[in-house]
């Protein structure tokens, strides 16, 4: 990961999905509302799973998450899964729905609608060189505004400054700004006693993360405002400039 100080986002809610950079897998399983029961490895170079034979793919279990959940999987490459409930249901998908699985993981986008009844699965997770390009599927698109309300104060913990979750509204507006693609950087954070402020911009979407990271002055310098993140006295809220 280049930076773990700069987000990039987009939010497709037709689609039910959020492509991002710079947001990691450990923090995306902390701030989530509810963690995954077990967890089906699509692509990852994990080596302390179950193998699943007429899977052909390793899965893990719900008391060996934390295991998982202190791995590098950056240094996996492709790091690719679905989560599900019942370790049953492994042995009564089709051969179709088995296909989709392995498409998924492969090529990283559904051949279908990514959430299959028989596992039940909340999120599809999608990433190569896991927090530079990560893809996820919400079944419930309301968590993904969750997951951002508590990933910004989770991100401020290196700033050893605690702060509380976004507000709901504050959270809302965000995601609606990430339609069109929002840059923050906590690398430009202002910070006192008593607040914070983070800039952010709506530079457009763009899938190519290295043109993002790499002419970043150039993409915000087309935005017609900048906006700023700001927490004080107690709440959250965003200022236009």
């Amino acid at each position: 990961m280049k930076s773990r100080d700069i987000i990039y986002m987009i939010y497709n809610e037709n689609e039910q999905w959020v492509t991002s950079s710079g947001i990691e897998f450990s923090e995306f399983i902390n701030c989530l509302p509810v963690e995954p029961n077990h967890i089906l490895l699509l692509a990852s170079g994990y080596l302390g799973g179950d193998f699943h034979p007429e899977l052909r793919l390793d899965f893990v279990r719900n008391e060996h998450l934390n295991d998982l959940y202190k791995e590098n999987v950056y240094s996996y490459g492709d790091f690719c899964w679905v989560d599900f409930d019942e370790i049953s249901s492994l042995d009564q998908l089709e051969p179709h729905e088995k296909a989709e699985l392995l498409y998924l993981g492969h090529y990283k986008h559904p051949l279908g609608n990514p959430f299959f009844e028989k596992l039940n699965n909340r999120f599809v997770y999608l990433a190569h060189d896991d927090g530079w390009f990560n893809r996820i599927f919400y079944k419930d698109i309301n968590q993904s505004t969750y997951m951002l309300r508590h990933l910004i104060p989770h991100k401020l913990k290196a700033y050893r400054r605690h702060v509380p979750p976004l507000s709901m509204d504050t959270g809302e507006q965000l995601m609606l700004f990430a339609r069109d693609g929002i840059l923050i950087e906590l690398s430009r954070i202002i910070k006192s006693r008593n607040s914070v402020e983070i800039p952010f911009t709506i530079i457009g979407k763009n899938m190519d993360f290295d043109d993002v990271y790499n002419n970043m002055e150039r993409h915000k310098a087309k935005a017609k405002s900048e906006y700023w993140l700001v927490y004080g006295k107690n709440e959250w809220m965003i200022r236009v400039i």
